[in-house]
């Protein structure tokens, strides 16, 4: 899905993330990290509202341990978060579709966000363009950029890739509003710790 997506882009993209994307029907990938999870003034307010989505961390600090389980059913790409700090787990589950050149990743109530692809320094890129409602087979843009503001995410390997304690790559995930700012934020690394088919 993602290779096919990416087209000429494929073989640019690092090894560790082709690993992670060139899964296959029925493959699995399991990875685990270490992220930091900030909040912005603003998207406390709506947090309520976003809790019932299961579409971001419902709390903020550092050192979260997240253990990531993706695996490929036909064209789906499904995503199993946990993240864990001071004995509290918190689940974040999404799977992602292609629609054109693009991906599509579903949270709860049949929402989703449109995001684009594109590998950059041998890293990938998913840029937001836009969220929207499917109902059946049919996609319907909902203006929630203009509520939550509009995010971009990085997943990239470390100039320390030559280091033995290197970690397998990095990522960011950054959300800010047009007119407030900031409003969420990840980032941190990820190891691979389980091989395909485990």
């Amino acid at each position: 899905m993602f290779k096919n997506i990416l087209s000429d882009q494929w073989t640019s993209l690092s090894p560790v993330l082709q690993k992670h994307y060139g899964l296959n029907d029925g493959e699995k990938i399991k990875m685990q990290g270490e992220l930091s999870v900030k909040h912005g003034k603003f998207i406390k307010l709506l947090m309520p509202l976003i809790r019932l989505t299961g579409a971001l961390v419902p709390v903020e600090g550092d050192k979260f341990i997240v253990t990531v389980e993706n695996k490929r059913i036909g064209n789906t790409f499904y995503w199993h978060r946990s993240f864990q700090k001071d004995n509290k787990i918190y689940k974040f589950n999404s799977k992602m579709q292609q629609f054109g050149n693009d991906i599509i990743e579903f949270v709860g109530f049949g929402i989703g966000i449109r995001m684009g692809l594109q590998v950059s320094d041998g890293g990938l890129v998913y840029e937001d363009k836009g969220y929207i409602f499917k109902i059946g087979k049919k996609l319907i843009p909902i203006p929630l950029n203009a509520l939550v503001g509009k995010s971009v995410i990085e997943e990239y390997v470390s100039n320390s890739q030559c280091q033995d304690d290197a970690n397998d790559f990095n990522m960011r995930f950054v959300v800010n509003h047009p007119w407030f700012g900031f409003a969420f934020s990840y980032s941190g690394y990820f190891n691979c710790i389980d091989p395909r088919n485990n």
